[in-house]
């Protein structure tokens, strides 16, 4: 079994949970910005699930993730398959199909996405999974790096293999009753730092109390949003010493999935699944693992609000939007 890709679409790669464990070498996780769509999808189809971001666990069955503007790609063989994330005006063989349900392809037939009309991302699950090699222990792409099976996102030609997935139906739907709502301003949250200290009283104020517009430079690696201007303390001096002049500069550290770094206080850069592990940018706080899937759902134009939680209820939320993707949630 195996799937062709007559178009690509805009950005169109193969993820699964992400590759944890090579920070050290300059080597970011990869996988979905939204791990929930994927292990949706996933379930849908009986695959293994991707354990959330960052988790540690099954790498699960590898889906593609889409981006915008889909790709159109042909079924070898008959198989079961299922989309989540963004709304695509999905067509099989240009007849209209559901998102959010298992679906039988049989072989031959052509799966259009079309343009996305809500949200940004989608994300489709085949039965037995795209059975490229792991490199590093995933199958997910790191378009930034240029690493992972294919090493960049997919071109026409293309033809990935599927694993065996004997025995699996369609038919299953998930209830949509039970997914996070889609805002028009959504708010992200987060946990502050690891420097907020660095900024001043008004500014810690202002980031949770203003809106924030994402601009048209949002990808894998981070989404910019403008916003109020931000102002910084008086630097203290192994800053000022060892760091450089603009008061937003650092001494490089890590930068964690989801930190959000402000350069000179003009922008709010929130890091994604591929982001650079170090830098040299004050970061004012750390979107929280399961929001990465919100921000990675909204579109340039779009508002957004950031609201500062505990790490406990980071935790707790976790746990609870993880826990979504149950079987208890289909019918």
């Amino acid at each position: 079994m195996s799937i062709e890709i007559l178009k690509p679409g805009a950005q169109t790669s193969i993820q699964d949970a992400g590759r944890l464990g090579y920070l050290n070498t300059g080597l970011s996780p990869a996988g979905p910005l939204d791990h929930l769509s994927l292990r949706i999808a996933s379930l849908l189809v009986g695959n293994t699930l991707p354990s959330p971001l960052l988790a540690g666990g099954p790498r699960g069955d590898a889906g593609l993730e889409i981006t915008f503007m889909g790709p159109v790609l042909r079924f070898t063989e008959a198989t079961v398959f299922a989309v989540a994330g963004g709304t695509f005006p999905l067509k099989l063989d240009g007849t209209d199909i559901p998102m959010y349900q298992a679906i039988a392809a049989r072989a031959g037939q052509v799966l259009d996405f079309g343009m996305v009309k809500d949200g940004a991302r989608g994300y489709l699950a085949v039965a037995g999974g795209i059975a490229v090699a792991p490199v590093l222990g995933s199958r997910s792409e790191n378009l930034f790096a240029s690493r992972g099976p294919l090493g960049r996102a997919l071109k026409a030609g293309d033809v990935l293999p599927v694993g065996p997935a004997e025995g699996r139906r369609a038919g299953a739907r998930f209830d949509l009753a039970k997914l996070p709502p889609r805002l028009a301003e959504p708010v992200l949250r987060v946990v502050m730092g690891p420097q907020d200290d660095l900024f001043t009283d008004q500014s810690l104020i202002d980031f949770q109390a203003q809106p924030w517009t994402l601009g048209t430079q949002a990808n894998r690696t981070g989404l910019r949003f403008k916003g109020p201007v931000l102002t910084f303390r008086e630097r203290p001096a192994y800053l000022a010493r060892d760091a450089g002049a603009d008061p937003s500069n650092i001494v490089d550290d890590m930068i964690p999935v989801g930190g959000i770094q402000c350069p000179s206080g003009i922008e709010a850069i929130v890091m994604g699944t591929e982001n650079p592990t170090v830098g040299g940018f004050a970061k004012i706080a750390t979107v929280i693992s399961c929001d990465i899937a919100t921000a990675g759902q909204m579109r340039p134009g779009q508002k957004a609000r950031f609201r500062a939680v505990s790490p406990q209820e980071a935790v707790a939320i976790a746990r609870t939007t993880a826990a979504i993707a149950s079987p208890e949630n289909l019918v």
